[in-house]
């Protein structure tokens, strides 16, 4: 009797057409999961640059307008570290300057959570264990996680081009922006799809995110000091397009080489380790369990802690990496505009206001850690690990408030490894840690967001919670090109807590209230839990 087995020595430039039969079935499986999510995905991000045309020809109608705020935003450390430097003060060069950066940002988010979601996710939960009972090839999970993923981005990338084209913008320069955002997202692909053979879900969640965390932090460090780090960053790639400027064509080309790469890697590595295993093994567990996992607290401590000691780790190794630039920056930017700015905070150094910029950023790095442990609710319901629990004398409060706590757990931990790590090389102390923590509050409102919906709309908590957060970045982007009031951008906790600190509004009121309402939104979900069938929800 002749048995078929897959040949690990097989090559991922050489496979045999058995290695990813069934790729097409579970690409359009993956489309229809994720068909509400793609849809919005690519019309919302898609449809930014044509909209940001509209809104710069209202906001500033003439030559002389567009020039006056060039100027502006070249003489801003916070536009330069944002947004990088303007390249032409012209209608298409404003809207590069304005969508490449945040665009990149944001198709780098949605491709690392869906690429995670149908690789080492479905992987954890048994699904592609499942799968992988029919007649699917090895390769065929990896290739279709990520054929979804850059059949998403090319998506954006297309509209975002014919939109464009639609606004009677250059051909080349609209080109350009699609190309950056299919690039860049195809290198996160790359990046995720390789970091997902390595570790769990939890830890490739929190590595990918880390290297976007990084990348972005090279990006503004390298545009603010006029330096070569921006050229190792991908998102400092994307800037340097220079689409509607110089057109620099090749550039996009260094992400799309880098995902095919990282693709490469990743389908060699797929070959050689087992389902559910990893380059980075998870720790052998207790022969007998401690009395600490004798409560859901304990539990929720056990199975989170790895996770949370990878995000504060890696991006405290980032806070290390802001601290010593910031030991330069305020000989670098000892301007006087710089100064002005600087003064706006209290009398705050100018490395202080930088430091300020960046965590506005990171502060949703560290919001995603912390949901993407607090929709662990209701992924424990899907997958059957709550009821286990439940069946005994816990009550579903208790449970909740096990996940919940880690889920703050998880953001306080990030948010504090960067402000004293960055406080260690800068020599300034707790005071960076301080700005960091002031961000909590307005992560313990996404933590409140994904309890009330999994209480009430449990199907739409996981969409509906990351679909806010990426459109508090294009409110946060709209804010920043002064074409929301400032009144309407407070809607975003983030632009309050940066407003707050500095000195537009004051401060601890507007912390407490974000608190206030972080607890109302939880008990309103702990509410909705209690009442409702788990199984049915």
């Amino acid at each position: 009797m002749t048995t078929l087995t897959a040949a690990p020595q097989a090559r991922l430039g050489h496979a045999r057409p058995s290695m990813i039969a069934g790729t097409g079935l579970l690409v359009r499986l993956h489309l229809r999961r994720d068909r509400v999510l793609l849809a919005v995905w690519t019309l919302a991000l898609g449809l930014l640059p044509a909209a940001m045309v509209s809104a710069t020809r209202v906001a500033y109608p003439t030559d002389q307008d567009m020039i006056n705020f060039a100027s502006v935003a070249l003489s801003s450390p916070s536009q330069l570290a944002t947004r990088g430097p303007v390249f032409a003060a012209t209608l298409g060069g404003l809207v590069a300057w304005t969508v490449a950066s945040s665009g990149a940002l944001v198709q780098s988010v949605v491709t690392i959570l869906i690429t995670v979601r149908h690789t080492r996710a479905d992987e954890q939960t048994g699904r592609q264990e499942t799968l992988s009972t029919t007649a699917i090839g090895r390769l065929a999970p990896l290739a279709a996680a990520v054929s979804v993923t850059m059949i998403g981005n090319l998506a954006v990338g297309l509209v975002a081009t014919l939109g464009l084209l639609v606004q009677g913008q250059a051909p080349v320069g609209s080109l350009l922006i699609g190309a950056v955002f299919a690039g860049t997202g195809l290198f996160f692909a790359g990046v995720t799809a390789l970091i997902a053979q390595l570790a769990q879900s939890g830890a490739a969640y929190a590595i990918s995110f880390i290297v976007l965390g990084v990348g972005f932090a090279l990006a503004a460090a390298g545009d603010l000091a006029r330096s070569w780090l921006v050229w190792l960053s991908p998102i400092g790639w994307a800037r340097h397009t220079e689409a509607f400027a110089g057109d620099h064509g090749w550039v996009p080309l260094l992400p799309a080489a880098g995902g095919v790469l990282t693709m490469i890697i990743a389908g060699r590595l797929a070959l050689r380790r087992d389902l559910g295993a990893g380059l980075i093994p998870p720790r052998p567990g207790r022969a007998r369990a401690t009395a600490l996992l004798s409560s859901p607290l304990g539990l929720a401590w056990r199975r989170h802690r790895s996770a949370v000691a990878g995000w504060a780790l890696g991006l405290g190794t980032l806070g290390l990496l802001l601290g010593s630039v910031t030991q330069s920056l305020d000989a670098q930017l000892n301007t006087p505009a710089f100064q002005q700015l600087s003064g706006s905070t209290g009398g705050g150094s100018v490395s202080e206001v930088f430091f300020l910029f960046i965590v506005y950023v990171l502060a949703q790095v560290a919001t995603a850690a912390a949901l993407a442990t607090a929709l662990g609710l209701r992924g424990d319901e899907r997958t059957g690990l709550a009821e286990p629990i439940l069946v005994t004398r816990t009550s579903r409060t208790a449970w909740a408030f096990g996940d919940l706590t880690m889920a703050a757990l998880t953001g306080a931990a990030v948010l504090a490894a960067i402000g004293l790590a960055a406080g260690l090389t800068s020599g300034t102390g707790l005071t960076l840690a301080a700005m960091t923590l002031g961000y909590l509050p307005a992560v313990l409102i996404m933590i409140g967001l994904a309890v009330a919906l999994t209480g009430w709309l449990p199907r739409a908590a996981g969409p509906v919670c990351w679909t806010v957060l990426s459109l508090l970045l294009v409110l946060d982007l709209l804010g920043e090109f002064r074409l929301v009031p400032e009144q309407v951008l407070w809607l975003s906790p983030y632009a309050l807590t940066f407003s707050g600190q500095l000195g537009r509004l004051p401060l601890v009121p507007a912390l407490a209230g974000l608190t206030g309402l972080a607890v109302l939104l939880t008990g309103i979900g702990i509410a909705g839990l209690r009442r409702r069938d788990l199984s049915n929800g």
